[in-house]
This record gives C-alpha cells, sequence and structure tokens, in this order.
C-alpha cells in the first residue's frame, strides 16, 4: 500500500499531469489520420523521453498509447476509414450512423465506451496482471491457428446478403497476407517478378486502399456526399444521453472488456482481434442482430470498448513477463530498457515498483483524459462532415496517399494502395464488402505462422492431427469456431420457423426478393467476380509451382477454394436475370464520373514521384474541384486554388513539421 500511496502522489505532480494530457491529445491526433499508427508515434517520442525522468517518460508514451487506440475511431465514424487497424469493426456500424447524421452520437459513444473499456483494463492489469500472465504462455502455435479461425468465422455476420462472397472477399484478404517472403523458409510467392512485393503489403497500406479509395470515388459519384451523408446539425444534449446509453449496455461493456483483456494477453493479436470477435459476440447477444452493419450504436461500443482494453491487457505479459503483447508494447518494452528496468516480476517487487505502479495508475488518468478530449471534442470532430465535397474528396485522397508512403517511404506502396481501393470499389458493387477482405489480410498472418509452426512441430511429436485437435485451448477454440460459425444458420432457422408460423404475414414474392437483393444479383457482377476469381487463383497455382509445400501450402488452398465459389457463383449467375430483367432498384454505375476521378487518382499518384507531393496535392484539388463542378457553386474561379494552397500548408505544418513523416519529393521540384 506504501508503493500505491507513493505512485498516486507521483501520478498527479504537475509535470506528470503535463505530460500525460500531451501524450493522450498527441495520441488522438495520430490516431486519427489515416496511415499514422501508435506505434509508429510511441517510436517516433522514444528519444524525446532522455531528459525526462522515469516516471514521466512512461506516461506519456502510455498517453500516446492509449489516446492513439481511441483516435483510430474518429476517421473510422467520419469518413469509414479506420485511422488504426484496431478501428476496423467500428467502421461497421459508426460509419452508418454519420451517414444517418449521428456522427456526434456515434463519436460520444466511441469515447465513453473506449475509456471504460480503458478502465477496466487497467483496472486488471493493477490487481491481476501476474496470474493473467501465465495464460499468454499457454498459447503455442496450434491455438494460434485456430485463433484466426475463430477470427475469419465472423465473415459470416459480415456477409448477411452472400455467404459465398463474403467467403470470397476473406480467401483473397488471406492471399494478399502471403505476397512476398514466406515467413519460415524466405521463399518469395505471388510477387511474379515485382521486387516492390518482396517485402510483402503493409496491412495499413491495404486498410487504406480497401476503406479509403472506394469513399473517395462513392462521393466523387454520388454528386454530393457520400451514400446521402447527412450534414451535421448540432442538437443539445446529444452526448449526455449517448454516455447514458452506453453505461447502460453494462453487458456489452463487460463482456467486451474481458475479450479485450483475454485477447492483448495473448502476444501478437492486438486490437483489431479483439475489436472483430467483441463485435461478433455483440451481435450474438444482441436482441436485435438485424440491424448491426446499418448503424447499431452497440456495434460502435462493442468494438472501442474492446480495442481500448487490450491496451492495457498488452501490457499484462509485457510488465510481469517480458513479453509484448502488441506492437505498441513492444516499443514500451525499448522505452522500460532505456530507463534501466527490465520487465519481469521484479518490476513489482524491487526497486522500480514504485515506477511501475505509477506508470500502470496513469493509464487510469490518461483514460479520463482521453474521454474528456473525445467526448466534448465529439460535436467539433462531426463538424468535418460539413466540408464541401470538393474539398473532402482531395482531402481523404491526399490522407491515403500520405498513409500509404509513410509506412516505409516507398511510391509503389502507394501504386499498391490505389490498385487495392479501386478493385474494393469495384467489388463493392458487386456486393464483396470491403471488411471480409480486410479481416483476411490481417488474420492470414496468424493462421500460417500457427499452420507453418505446428507442422514443424508436428516432425518432433509424430501427428499433426494430435497437436491440433487435443491440446485444451485448441479444442476450446475449436468448439468456439464450430459454434460462431453455425450460430448465423440457427439465427435464420428460427427466424424462418417464427415467419412460417404468422399465417398472416405474406410471403415474399419473386419481385420482392429481386427488390431486395437489388444489384448484389445481377447476373453480370456473379460473371465478373467468377472471371476475377479464376483469373486469380490460376496465377497463384502458377506462381507456386516450383515452390515447396511448407510455403504453398496456405495460399494453394485458398486458391483451390477461391476457385470453387468463383465456379458456383458462375453456376448461379446463369440461373439469375438477364441484364434486360435487372432488378427494378438496380442503380448503374455512373462510369463517367467514376472513370474521370479514378483517371484524377492515378495521375495523382503517377505524378508525384515526378513533381513531388505538394505539386500534384495542389492539382488534384483543382482537378476534382473542376470535376465536381465547384468552380461554379464556390463563386469565383480564384477560391479553390486559394483553398488548394490552405489544404497543402495544413499537410505541411501537421504531417512535416509537427510528426516529420516523409514525404515524396519529386525529381523536378
Amino acid at each position: 500500500m506504501d508503493r500505491l500511496s507513493v505512485a498516486v502522489t507521483n501520478v498527479f505532480l504537475p509535470i506528470n499531469l503535463l505530460v500525460c494530457f500531451l501524450g493522450v491529445a498527441g495520441g488522438i491526433l495520430v490516431g486519427a489520420l489515416p496511415g499514422l499508427t501508435g506505434t509508429m508515434a510511441i517510436a517516433l517520442l522514444v528519444p524525446f523521453t532522455y531528459g525526462l525522468s522515469s516516471d514521466s517518460a512512461l506516461i506519456v508514451l502510455g498517453g500516446v498509447y492509449v489516446g492513439a487506440m481511441y483516435g483510430g475511431s474518429i476517421a473510422a465514424i467520419l469518413i469509414n476509414t479506420p485511422g488504426a487497424p484496431a478501428a476496423i469493426a467500428t467502421t461497421f456500424d459508426g460509419y452508418p450512423m454519420a451517414v444517418q447524421g449521428r456522427a456526434e452520437e456515434a463519436l460520444a459513444a466511441s469515447a465513453t465506451s473506449s475509456a471504460i473499456g480503458g478502465l477496466l483494463g487497467t483496472f486488471v492489469l493493477l490487481f491481476f496482471a501476474p496470474l493473467l500472465a501465465m495464460v499468454s504462455l499457454k498459447f503455442g502455435s496450434p491455438e494460434y491457428f485456430w485463433l484466426g479461425i475463430l477470427g475469419l468465422t465472423i465473415i459470416a455476420s459480415l456477409s448477411p446478403g452472400s455467404l459465398a462472397k463474403g467467403l470470397f472477399g476473406g480467401l483473397f484478404g488471406i492471399l494478399i497476407s502471403t505476397i512476398g517472403l514466406s515467413p519460415s523458409t524466405g521463399v518469395a510467392r505471388l510477387t511474379f517478378n515485382s521486387s516492390g512485393l518482396l517485402s510483402g503489403v503493409e496491412i495499413i497500406v491495404v486498410l487504406i486502399g480497401l476503406f479509403c479509395i472506394p469513399q473517395v470515388l462513392e462521393m466523387t459519384e454520388s454528386g454530393s456526399s457520400s451514400q446521402s451523408l447527412a450534414l451535421f446539425k448540432p442538437a443539445k444534449g446529444v452526448s449526455n444521453r449517448t454516455a447514458l446509453l452506453v453505461v447502460r449496455r453494462w453487458g456489452n461493456l463487460i463482456r467486451s472488456s474481458i475479450i479485450g483483456v483475454i485477447v492483448g494477453i495473448i502476444p501478437g493479436a492486438g486490437g483489431n482481434i479483439a475489436g472483430l470477435l467483441s463485435y461478433q459476440e455483440a451481435m450474438r447477444a444482441s436482441k436485435n442482430p438485424q440491424e448491426f452493419g446499418h448503424g447499431a450504436i452497440d456495434g460502435v461500443i462493442a468494438s472501442e470498448t474492446a480495442n481500448n482494453a487490450e491496451v492495457e491487457g498488452s501490457l499484462i505479459p509485457l510488465l510481469t513477463l517480458g513479453i509484448p503483447g502488441a506492437p505498441q508494447a513492444a516499443v514500451l518494452f525499448g522505452a522500460l530498457l532505456l530507463q534501466g528496468m527490465r520487465p519481469g516480476p521484479q518490476l513489482f517487487s524491487g526497486r522500480g515498483a514504485e515506477i511501475t505502479y505509477t506508470f500502470i495508475l496513469s493509464l487510469f488518468l490518461a483514460n479520463l483524459i482521453m474521454f474528456m478530449l473525445g467526448f466534448y471534442g465529439s460535436r467539433f470532430y462531426a463538424r468535418a462532415l460539413n466540408l464541401p465535397k470538393y474539398l473532402l474528396v482531395p482531402v481523404v485522397l491526399g490522407l491515403s496517399v500520405v498513409g500509404s508512403f509513410a509506412s516505409r517511404n516507398s511510391s509503389f506502396d502507394v501504386s499498391l494502395m490505389l490498385f487495392l481501393g479501386v478493385l474494393a470499389y469495384f467489388g463493392k458493387k458487386a456486393s464483396i464488402p470491403p471488411a471480409p477482405v480486410a479481416l483476411g489480410a490481417i488474420l492470414g498472418p496468424i493462421i500460417e505462422q500457427g499452420l507453418v509452426e505446428s507442422m514443424m512441430l508436428s516432425k518432433a511429436t509424430g501427428s499433426l492431427a494430435q497437436l491440433f485437435f487435443t491440446r485444451p485451448i485448441s479444442i476450446i477454440l475449436i468448439l468456439l469456431t464450430v459454434f460462431s460459425a453455425g450460430w448465423p444458420y440457427y439465427i435464420q432457422l428460427k427466424t424462418r420457423r417464427r415467419r412460417d408460423r404468422l399465417p398472416d404475414e405474406k410471403p415474399m414474392v419473386p419481385q420482392r426478393r429481386k427488390k431486395v437483393a437489388g444489384a448484389l444479383r445481377h447476373r453480370n457482377a456473379n460473371f465478373c467476380i467468377a472471371a476475377f476469381g479464376g483469373l486469380v487463383a490460376s496465377a497463384v497455382f502458377t506462381d507456386l509451382r516450383s515452390i515447396d509445400l511448407q510455403s504453398a501450402i496456405l495460399p494453394g488452398t485458398c486458391a483451390v477454394l477461391l476457385g470453387t465459389i468463383s465456379l458456383g457463383l458462375f453456376a448461379k449467375a446463369l440461373q439469375l436475370p438477364s441484364s434486360s430483367e435487372r432488378p427494378s432498384n438496380y442503380e448503374p454505375l455512373n462510369t463517367a464520373t467514376v472513370m474521370s476521378a479514378t483517371g484524377v487518382a492515378v495521375a495523382y499518384v503517377i505524378l508525384m514521384p515526378l513533381l513531388g507531393f505538394y505539386t500534384t496535392t495542389f492539382l488534384a484539388i483543382n482537378a476534382l474541384a473542376l470535376l465536381l463542378g465547384a468552380v461554379r457553386k464556390a463563386g469565383g474561379w480564384w477560391v479553390t486554388p486559394v483553398t488548394a494552397l490552405g489544404v497543402c500548408g495544413a499537410f505541411y505544418a501537421v504531417f512535416d513539421r509537427i510528426f516529420n513523416v516523409p514525404f515524396p519529393q519529386g525529381i523536378l521540384f
């Protein structure tokens, strides 16, 4: 108790209060900008902590960690782009809420649930860390494999319209994750003789491409804000009512916090897995699961509670065993060593115990500061939706370019991001949502690592089946996987039986079925998907012919399944109405506008290495303004160039001067 009392005193020292506030505020800003991750921010800050005391240094880094995890939800809600990978599940319901004019409600729910998840996670870290740390030691390769498979079962929940197309997207995402050098053998695969693909595809590049670029094209195509996005209109008391509503969802909060802490304890799992699993469990526990994906506040609560509880969960194995549970925790590991503190049991009993408890208690303060900045700032963040479209479109495009380039300072990554984004846009038109693709890309490395390492271990044990199906945690995960995969079918069967018992309810006539399915059932879309899947499967098989089994087993299996689904979709397409009989609510593609916007984006990416970021951004803003007719609306020819200069100046101030993020400089400028 003496150490705790000293730690409380240390936390409230003026210098520690200041650095905690600055750390959280900076973390929120980093998390809200696509492409800038908490890991990057913590790594950049470590050298600047040399002049601080040990407790102050850890407090500011912990504040950045907490703030960045919440900040990712801001971009996820406002522009349908996860500012951090952990916020991917927040896009599922957060952005639909913004589309409905409920952006402030979504942001307030995110801030409240994030703070509650973080506070509960910190409580567990403070009192149960040594006990729970032993759980991380129980996870081996088979458990990681089954954890990845369990995560994939959420595809059934993300693809209520067509499970086959959801699986198609998930398999394609796994294939993306296998591009590059095999982690077990170092053999190059699926690179197609491209040196830029040898190092693989960064997950942040995938996420930006899947979520940002389709948003840019949709906003351009719609002629107004994307998907008839409602302008934000401030209303008194919205945030307060939302906070009370979140607190009343105590079952969702506790369940999601537990999932977040447990997933955080497992090294390498991360906040994205925590958010996805808690989202699925919230949907399963809901009385109205059909509302998820269409603006259900419970979806935002589940995702944000879990990924913020994961922050403290990832610190449990770090502080007690010296095993980082997440990339951000790995950077904190280095910071601890630089401060002369070696993670392990001695942190809680030796001379450094006071510093350790000061750091843990500061997380309570960091979560409270995060809540205040997020909750009271939600109304101001939501005003970003009121930006004119001709300004919002190039800003999102510029953020996409910066975020993709910043991960590895590679213009090739920017081109790859744009290519994936265009694919994702047309995939959405054909009813393949980007979420399953992102899910596959995230879970692919976890599944492959578990599978390949289990194959290597089986050579010593003599039986791969015994390794996979006899370990206690593996059995639990298998049962959860079966239950999770079968639950959507159980709900469908239950709903069908309930509908059959209602004699007065008129059955759906074929024309109404067509109307509900819309363009998703259009035969040309299915033909295109089948052709694309067959092309991808053929290319994968061709590339894997001379590669060893260990390196080829996962991409080869995915290619087989992808080809099988493609054949099924082709057969189904033959049974669907022809293009002249397409459903009445099918909306044809605005080809001219989309192609023009795509051309501007392609030119933006191609000219950037030559002209530099600022020059091409200035030209792109003016080109998009001309395309969207904003020159006439703005009231003068000079407004757009001045606005473009202002946007470029903002990019320079935030990225170049504050975060020291590199930009493509260009050969000519």
